[in-house]
């Protein structure tokens, strides 16, 4: 079986190579700089394309060229085509558009910045929602001066709802034993497992945050479209609304279709009604309809020589201990300690390098693994460059014990933070293993040398211990926050306990400084360097993209070892081996991933909001 594997490994890793070295090939046969752009521009984007908060760095990825398109770039367009007097407006597709609160947040932002710079936007949509729910489309349509929605289409924004998912009745059903210690009341992640129902504590921390959220989406979309918003919250009432009931409501501008929109769009650019051929669409066309990222691509943004450098680092996924990978159980890609923390040492020993902007999108992970990046966030500091943590969709547990020692932390209103506790325990799969027939036999020294073992309960001995690494951990997180967020410990205890809050809540509460995204967050790196609030900033993304070209640069020079990339090509492999599996082997997570628990974890409780 070894020597199978290791036969298919290699021809994996062959494969790769051969399509990335035909990628290389094709991407050293392009020109090296884009054909000049049209003198009058409307930019156009698609809004249900799937955003991630920073590029694949693991070889696979950058050998085959998949970088999905980040936050940080289609923010970064939308600025830029805000400043440059050929754009005269947007028009961008929004019905499919499944992001979190706090990334539409982010993004209704941008598209504000752009309106305010006197350019048009207009937003249109097949249906919003159709048989689900719009509200997070919708949400971002409203930001748009037009919103636009195909006859037949639907106004779906039908309110939001939090599903907690509760599996102790699928592990009673296996005879599996979920045995949990938490701090505290609010710290509701194990109640997955240990409960059928949530507790007191937990639905009080549950209604709150969606209550919050719902209160923001109902803030912007009515401030958006200059409505009541008691006349909003009847229209989320009275939802699914027809296409004709959605205009009467004016919460939809026009019917149409897409082809008209565009029509319009280019009407009101003053580039004629004729609707544009799709090879047209490229950069230096005479059309000027120009997609927005090809438009970011033929004028990047190119700060003066002398601006100073700001590290870009970005810690996205449940954070594990050693480098990041992709979990084949959620096909997610992970926040690797150990790479965040290479990523924060090049930025200290860089001297080019004044701050660091730390982007955290994580629901926690390892206690252990948290501590090594916070401790480079103190290290950065103590070499005297500031760090700026900008949260994103949830910052949470673990994802705000490495934030908790920044200078500042922006969040959204809508980002998912706090959680400040902590949880520890096993899955006891005895009863499962004798169902199956599967018996072992333990030969031990030490105590509690079982304490971590699946086929045991943890005995009194055992369970102190845990106790005593839970108040330890947890004590550490309360004086972390304390000194980090410099308020009196007492008042972090009251408002600890592991609950979770919206970033609305939190800044409320002081444990975030500012509300906003990007560019926020670069005015608190301004201010930290003592500069004007539009001073410009060359921002440098670390570790750098790779592109397939430098990608097998790294494999010939041995910077990039074949074990690395057989190692990403199998959790590629396996991650798309198990995408429909996905739903089904959800209950068998712990069971499936029982390392998870082998060590203190600072984790959100687990949380289904349906808004999209």
């Amino acid at each position: 079986m070894r020597v199978i594997l290791r036969i298919f490994a290699v021809i994996g890793i062959l494969s790769v190579l051969l399509i990335g070295g035909l990628v290389a090939l094709v991407v050293s046969f392009m020109p090296g700089k884009p054909a000049p752009l049209p003198d009058t521009m409307v930019l156009s984007f698609d809004f249900g394309r799937s955003l991630s908060q920073g590029h694949a760095n693991d070889p696979v990825s950058a050998l085959l060229g998949q970088q999905s398109a980040t936050i940080s770039d289609v923010v970064g367009a939308l600025n830029a085509a805000a400043k440059d007097p050929r754009i005269k407006g947007l028009v961008a597709r929004v019905g499919d558009s499944s992001h979190s609160l706090a990334t539409t947040q982010e993004l209704r932002d941008a598209i504000d910045r752009f309106r305010k710079a006197g350019k048009f936007a207009i937003a249109h949509a097949e249906t919003f929602g159709e048989t689900g729910t719009g509200m997070q489309a919708y949400y971002l349509a409203s930001a748009f001066d037009e919103v636009w929605l195909q006859p037949l289409g639907d106004l779906s924004i039908t309110g939001m709802r939090a599903e907690l998912p509760f599996y102790r009745g699928t592990l009673d059903k296996l005879a599996v034993e979920p045995q949990f210690e938490q701090r505290k009341e609010y710290k509701s992640f194990a109640e997955s497992y240990t409960r059928k129902e949530p507790s007191a504590a937990n639905r009080e921390a549950t209604e709150s945050l969606v209550g919050d959220l719902f209160e923001q989406w109902l803030a912007g979309v009515s401030a958006s479209r200059s409505l009541p918003p008691d006349s909003v919250r009847a229209a989320v009432d009275r939802a699914p609304l027809l296409d004709k009931e959605a205009v009467e409501a004016k919460l939809i501008d026009r019917l149409g279709y897409w082809d008209e929109a565009v029509d319009s769009a280019r009407e009101r650019a003053g580039l004629g009604k004729a609707a544009p051929h799709p090879a047209a669409q490229k950069a230096g066309s005479r059309d000027g309809l120009i997609g927005l990222l090809t438009y970011r691509e033929a004028a990047p943004p190119s700060p003066p020589a002398d601006a100073p450098v700001v590290a870009l680092i970005v810690g996205s996924g449940a954070i594990v201990r050693g480098g990041s990978e992709v979990d084949p159980l959620s096909g997610e890609a992970s926040f690797g300690a150990t790479a965040v923390a290479r990523a924060f040492e090049s930025a200290i020993d860089d001297p080019d390098v004044k701050a660091i902007l730390f982007r955290v999108d994580s629901p926690g992970g390892s206690a252990v693994a948290s501590e090594v990046v916070r401790r480079q966030v103190q290290k950065a500091r103590a070499a005297g460059k500031p760090v700026v943590v900008s949260m994103a969709d949830v910052a949470a547990s673990g994802g705000y014990w490495v934030s908790m020692g920044a200078d500042r932390i922006v969040a959204q209103p809508g980002t998912i933070t706090g959680s400040i506790g902590v949880v520890a325990g096993k899955i006891v799969a005895k009863g499962l293993m004798d169902m199956v027939g599967v018996s072992t036999a333990p030969i031990s020294r030490g105590r509690n040398a079982g304490m971590w073992s699946g086929n045991d309960p943890f005995t009194p001995s055992q369970l102190e211990r845990l106790n005593a690494q839970l108040d330890s951990t947890y004590a550490g997180f309360l004086r972390g926050v304390s000194e980090g967020r410099q308020l009196p410990l007492e008042k972090v205890e009251q408002i600890a306990r592991g609950r979770v809050y919206t970033g609305r809540q939190a800044k409320e509460l002081g444990l975030v400084d500012a509300l906003g995204g990007y560019d926020v967050a670069l005015k608190q790196v301004r201010d930290l360097l003592g500069l004007p609030e539009t001073a410009p900033l060359a921002v440098l993304p670390l570790p750098r993209p790779k592109n397939p070209l430098q990608t097998l640069m790294a494999l010939a020079s041995g910077d990039e070892s074949e074990e690395s990339v057989m190692q990403s090509v199998s959790r590629h492999l396996g991650a798309q081996a198990l995408a429909d599996l996905r739903p089904v082997l959800a209950p068998l997570a712990p069971v499936l991933r029982q390392r998870s628990f082998d060590e203190t974890v600072l984790l959100m409780p687990p949380l289904t909001l349906a808004t999209n």
